[in-house]
């Protein structure tokens, strides 16, 4: 490498990967400093707000004030105590979350509702839902899954042309294949029998049934990236990015090292975001076009002939006709685009072509990112020709 990687240049490239929604690509990437500490602002307001747990609607407004200053004064004792054991100021912001921060977390507003007026339900329930929302909130934070989100649309925006060529040459086929259904009888009485929680159960089903589809062609699509080639061919791709210059033309190919287990899902979560976005995308204007259609072509008087009732939810007048939006349409209007999302990716991982195209963008860039990875590792170790792991 011709130049050490400064601490700017690390910061700013560990910055790029999370912007990326690929923060696992950072180096000793850990759960308890770059994980749990940047949700620390999360935590810590849902941490005071649950003080209130201290309060018991039988007593008299005197002594529940008394119980919850009695309870922020045992919430901060604690976050105090938690900072002295690790040698930090009382009152300052942690700089690593281990077991002793989680479990005090999770314990000290569980204790207020027991310790003032003994509501075990309330601190059993209190215990529960603070280890769920870390669960969460680990999940979420770990693989950045908000500026991953970020970073598929801003991808969905930036190919919109190829996205929108993609839907202009695979939706006409989709449409005539589902307004077939969309006209049938069985299909209404089929989803304008199912209660909210039972829609978004059978969408949650094609969902991931059209996730482990996409899942599957993932690991080919990412093997064909993982040769970096040249480092001449790597200097260019690194171009633009926090470790430009870091290595030239004449300098040794860096030895990228195999992805880890996290860094895998990793890559598979930014890959199945970017394209989920698109899947979506397509499902959403499915249904769009039906309730349009439905409105323009469905009468009352049908939907009750296929159904045996109708709720009318709107009404109005388009060219001296009056139409009604009903809760059947956008019922079987929304059970047709789950079932578009599904089909369209089925369709997008088992045709040649449109899979090429519906996967070449992302991989471009995953390439670049995994170019950053490579150079990046390499700048961390002595040896450029070591195992950066």
């Amino acid at each position: 490498m011709t130049d050490p990687l400064a601490e700017p240049t690390e910061r700013a490239t560990e910055a790029w990967f999370v912007h990326r929604g690929l923060p696992h690509f950072i180096d000793r990437y850990s759960a308890r400093e770059d994980v749990l500490t940047r949700a620390w602002p999360l935590l810590a307001t849902v941490f005071f707000l649950e003080m209130f747990g201290a309060l018991n609607f039988d007593w008299p407004a005197w002594l529940n004030v008394a119980a919850v200053g009695g309870g922020l004064v045992l919430l901060l004792g604690g976050w105090a105590l938690t900072n002295r054991a690790r040698g930090r100021p009382l009152l300052s912001r942690p700089d690593q979350i281990g077991p002793v921060e989680v479990g005090a977390f999770v314990l000290l507003p569980a204790a207020l509702p027991l310790v003032f007026g003994g509501q075990l339900g309330s601190a059993a329930g209190t215990a529960v839902t603070n280890t769920a929302l870390l669960a969460l909130v680990f999940g979420v934070t770990s693989y950045g899954l908000v500026p991953m989100t970020r970073w598929a649309l801003n991808q969905v925006v930036a190919q919109l042309g190829t996205v929108t060529h993609l839907v202009a040459r695979a939706v006409p086929l989709l449409l005539l294949f589902t307004t077939f259904l969309f006209i049938n009888a069985e299909v209404w009485q089929v989803g304008s029998s199912l209660d909210f929680v039972s829609l978004l159960l059978v969408i949650l089903v094609f969902f991931l049934a059209g996730t482990g589809f996409l899942v599957s062609r993932i690991p080919t699509e990412v093997a064909g990236v993982m040769d970096q080639g040249s480092a001449g061919l790597l200097a260019d791709l690194v171009d633009g990015t926090p470790v430009a210059g870091l290595i030239g033309p004449d300098d040794p190919v860096p030895v990228d090292a195999d992805l880890s287990r996290s860094e895998w899902v990793n890559v598979v979560l930014v890959l199945l975001f970017a394209k989920g976005v698109q899947v979506a995308l397509v499902g959403g204007l499915v249904g769009l076009f039906f309730i349009a259609f439905g409105v323009l072509t469905v009468t009352e008087s049908t939907v009750l002939a296929w159904t045996g009732s109708v709720d009318v939810l709107t009404s109005m007048a388009i060219a001296g006709r009056e139409v009604a939006v009903t809760a059947e349409l956008l019922m079987v209007s929304a059970f047709l685009a789950g079932f578009s999302a599904f089909y369209f990716a089925v369709y997008l991982v088992t045709d040649e072509t449109y899979r090429r195209e519906f996967f070449n963008d992302v991989v471009d860039d995953l390439h670049r990112s995994l170019g950053v990875r490579a150079v990046y590792l390499a700048a961390r170790q002595p040896d450029p020709l070591a195992d950066p792991r």
